[in-house]
């Protein structure tokens, strides 16, 4: 088990929208909250004046698109209550180093913890 992973911002994107229609994060069922949290992390991340070179090399390889980022996930805990009440265990994550927690189900937790195995 570890705690971090890497997924791209599409993986994500699927995770937290899977997580909203089981309803594990109630606060909002208009999806494009997920799509504009992940642009927006993916600009924060490009706006490193001191390396501008490394940011343009990676907006063309992404296409500037934030669905091909690879962004690195943090399990904050394992969770098994949706609305106070008894539920199937989920993961409640954060993009690391940007405080936008949401939960996904588990299956895409342990799936991004085997593929993030070739970046160890």
């Amino acid at each position: 088990m570890t705690n971090y992973v890497v997924a791209s911002g599409k993986q994500i994107y699927t995770a937290a929208v899977s997580g909203a229609k089981k309803q594990f994060n109630r606060s909002t069922d208009d999806y494009t909250v997920y799509e504009r949290m992940l642009h927006d992390y993916y600009e924060l991340m490009l706006t490193d004046d001191t390396n501008q070179a490394a940011c343009d090399r990676i907006r063309k390889r992404t296409k500037n698109n934030w669905r091909h980022a690879n962004f690195s996930l943090t399990l904050l805990m394992y969770h098994c209550h949706r609305a106070m009440q008894p539920c199937e265990t989920h993961a409640r994550v954060c993009l690391t180093s940007y405080h936008n927690i949401f939960d996904i189900p588990l299956e895409y937790w342990e799936l991004f913890e085997e593929q993030s195995k070739q970046y160890a």
